[in-house]
């Protein structure tokens, strides 16, 4: 079955065990933040950069108040989302999990801020709407190979089964869901088989 994780100060996947994390309510939480990019994306701001309060998701995200609000209720009824009620005003923070089925990773915040990109970037978007989240989940692990200079531009869009223009399209778009990850997700390295520190990304 597959299981979500906290990670927390928990040794690395491949050194222990998960340790549970309410499988039906995090299976829940990960479908639906799959469905709703936009709440990926808050997710994934306040796991990547919390603690941070409902203000500042307004205006990094550029978000509608009402809208805000409204989310963040949501993202803690789904338990991915703490509000912490004795700080003024309240500070929300996100601890990053995996859904993991077996051995293997299959939703990492790195995946699910590919997720969130379609709010805004055109070729994520229309990658996501043809083909949809498990393509979209393989194209990120193409592109991390293509920018470890494993895979070749050609070999990674055969990987994804698109066509070349899509194929180099989503590997440029994903290029700064890489870049994040790599620095802020701690389940990185469960993604890609290449060590992460092989990723080489222009200008760095």
């Amino acid at each position: 079955m597959p299981t979500l994780t906290d990670r927390g100060d928990a040794p690395p996947i491949e050194d222990a065990p998960p340790q549970p994390f309410d499988d039906f309510d995090g299976l829940l939480a990960a479908t639906t933040l799959l469905q709703n990019p936009r709440l990926a994306r808050e997710y994934v701001y306040l796991c990547y950069y919390g603690p941070a309060t409902i203000q500042d998701l307004i205006e990094e995200l550029s978000l509608a108040r009402a809208t805000a609000y409204d989310d963040v209720e949501r993202l803690e009824r789904l338990g991915v989302v703490d509000r912490d009620e004795s700080t003024r005003p309240h500070q929300l923070t996100a601890k990053p999990f995996a859904f993991v089925d077996g051995r293997e990773v299959a939703i990492t915040p790195t995946l699910l801020h590919a997720v969130a990109l379609t709010e805004f970037d055109d070729d994520a978007e229309y990658f996501h709407n043809r083909y949809g989240v498990g393509r979209l989940v393989r194209a990120v692990r193409a592109a991390a190979e293509y920018y470890a200079g494993k895979l070749t531009q050609r070999m990674a869009t055969e990987e994804m089964d698109v066509k070349p223009v899509e194929g180099m399209a989503i590997i440029y778009a994903v290029r700064p869901v890489l870049e994040a990850g790599r620095e802020n997700d701690p389940y990185f390295e469960q993604l890609i088989s290449s060590d992460p520190d092989d990723l080489e990304f222009d200008g760095e």
